[in-house]
C-alpha cells in the first residue's frame, strides 16, 4: 500500500496536477458514497468537524497553510492514499494516471481538503455521507464519529510533522521521470543527421599507440669517449693515520643557589614549633556523631546506581491508536533532577533511568492530555528497581474500545 501511494504522488510533476486529482479524487468519492443524494462540500465538511468537537480552528487555520505548498500537497495526498487505502484501488489510480499526464495551468484552484479528507476515511469505513449530518453531530464511538476522528487525527499529524521529516519525505515523494521517451514527446520535425559520406563520424585521426617511428640520422651517432684517468690510484700511511680525538670542554661551573626563608614561612615554622611543643586535647566522637558516620557510610552504599529503562505508553484505549507529540515528565522527590520529553507517532515515550542497587526508587510520571481529551495532568507513580531492566507504565484515557 505505501509503495503504490508512492508510485502515483512521484508521478504528479507540478503543483497543477496535484491539485487536479484532488477535485476529481472528491468527485468520485462523491458519486460512490453519495449517488443519489447532495455532495459533501468544504463548508458541511468543516461544520462536522467542528460541531463533533474532533477540531478546532488554530488547527485548522494550521493545515490550511501547510497544505499550500507543492511539498505539503504531495505529503498530504499521499498519507490520504497509505492511511484509507485508496492507492489500491484500480479506479483511483486511473484517476491519478490521468491526472499526471493533464496539461498544467498557471491557476491553480485550492482543493476541498476537509471534504475529501472525511470522503476519503468514509470510503474505508464504508460510510455513506448522506448520513453525515451537522445537525445532529454523531457520537465519538460510533461509526460515523469514528470516521470523523480518523480525519481530525491525519490533520494533527500532518502540522505537527518536523522539517526534518518534511524535507525527508518529500525527497521519496519527489516527481520522477521515465527513462522511456513516448510517441508524444518525440519531434518528427527535427533535423536529420546526413548519412556517409556526406557525414564523417567524431573519431580521431590519429591515436597515440601509433606514432610514427623514430628516424636517427647518421651524423647524431657520433661517440662521445670520456677521458680515461692514466694516473695509478696510489694511498699513503699519511691517509692511513688516525684523527686526533677532540679535547672536551672544561666543565662550567654555576653560581650556587641561596634559598632564603620568606617571613610567612618563618612564621608558619614557629607556629607549628609551637603547637608541637603544647599540649594537644585529644576529644573522642560521641553516639550523635558515631550515628551520623555511620549513616553517611550507608548513603556511601547506596550510591551504587545501575540504569533501568522506563517505557511510558499513552493511548486512547487499551489496545488502542497511540498519541502522537504529548508532553511526559519523569521526575523523583529524593533529587531535582527530571526527565521531560514527548511521545512518538506510537504514543510511546522511553527513558533511561538511574536506580539504587540495593533498593527501589520511586519516580512520579506526569502526563499533560490535549485540548481534545481534557487538557490536564495526570499523575502516576511507579517504583523501580536493579532486578529487571525495563519497566512499562501504561496511561489510557478511556478504558473501554
Amino acid at each position: 500500500m505505501q509503495e503504490s501511494a508512492q508510485k502515483q504522488i512521484q508521478a504528479f510533476p507540478g503543483k497543477s496536477q496535484l491539485a487536479t486529482f484532488a477535485g476529481r479524487l472528491l468527485e468520485w468519492l462523491n458519486h460512490d458514497l453519495n449517488p443519489r443524494g447532495e455532495p459533501l462540500a468544504e463548508s458541511r465538511a468543516r461544520a462536522l468537524l467542528l460541531a463533533a468537537n474532533v477540531l478546532d480552528e488554530p488547527t485548522r487555520h494550521s493545515f490550511a497553510q501547510a497544505v499550500e505548498s507543492e511539498q505539503g500537497m504531495r505529503l498530504a495526498l499521499y498519507n490520504l492514499l497509505r492511511e484509507s487505502g485508496l492507492s489500491e484501488n484500480d479506479e483511483c489510480a486511473a484517476l491519478a494516471m490521468a491526472a499526471a499526464v493533464a496539461p498544467g495551468t498557471d491557476q491553480v484552484s485550492t482543493p476541498s481538503w476537509l471534504a475529501l479528507s472525511v470522503a476519503a476515511f468514509a470510503w474505508r469505513s464504508g460510510f455513506l455521507l448522506d448520513h453525515l449530518d451537522p445537525a445532529s453531530p454523531p457520537t465519538p464511538y460510533s461509526p460515523a464519529g469514528q470516521v470523523l476522528k480518523r480525519t481530525a487525527h491525519f490533520m494533527r499529524q500532518e502540522i505537527q510533522r518536523s522539517a526534518t521529516e518534511r524535507d525527508k519525505l518529500s525527497r521519496k515523494l519527489a516527481h520522477a521521470t521515465s527513462s522511456t521517451s513516448s510517441l508524444d514527446t518525440l519531434h518528427p520535425d527535427a533535423p536529420v543527421a546526413p548519412l556517409p559520406p556526406y557525414y564523417r563520424s567524431p573519431v580521431p585521426e590519429t591515436y597515440p599507440e601509433y606514432n610514427p617511428a623514430i628516424e636517427v640520422a647518421p651524423d647524431e651517432l657520433a661517440h662521445h669517449t670520456t677521458p680515461i684517468r692514466q694516473e695509478p690510484i696510489s694511498i699513503t700511511s699519511d691517509d692511513l693515520a688516525p684523527a686526533e680525538p677532540a679535547r672536551p670542554s672544561p666543565p662550567v661551573t654555576q653560581p650556587s643557589l641561596r634559598v632564603d626563608i620568606s617571613p610567612a614561612e618563618s612564621s608558619a615554622q614557629s607556629a607549628s614549633r609551637s603547637l608541637t611543643s603544647s599540649h594537644v586535647n585529644v576529644v573522642m566522637p560521641g553516639a550523635a556523631v558515631a550515628a551520623r558516620s555511620g549513616s553517611g557510610s550507608r548513603k556511601r552504599d547506596r550510591g551504587k546506581l545501575k540504569s533501568t529503562k522506563l517505557q511510558i505508553i499513552v493511548q486512547e484505549r487499551p489496545d488502542g491508536p497511540g498519541l502522537y507529540g504529548l508532553q511526559v515528565k519523569v521526575s523523583s522527590r529524593n533529587t531535582r533532577r527530571y526527565v521531560a520529553g514527548t511521545t512518538n507517532q506510537d504514543g510511546e515515550f522511553t527513558c533511561e533511568l538511574p536506580v539504587p542497587v540495593d533498593s527501589g526508587l520511586t519516580y512520579d510520571v506526569d502526563v499533560t492530555w490535549p485540548r481534545d481529551y481534557g487538557n490536564d495532568i495526570e499523575r502516576k507513580s511507579i517504583t523501580l528497581n536493579a532486578d529487571r531492566t525495563h519497566f512499562t507504565l501504561p496511561f489510557y484515557r478511556t478504558l473501554k474500545g
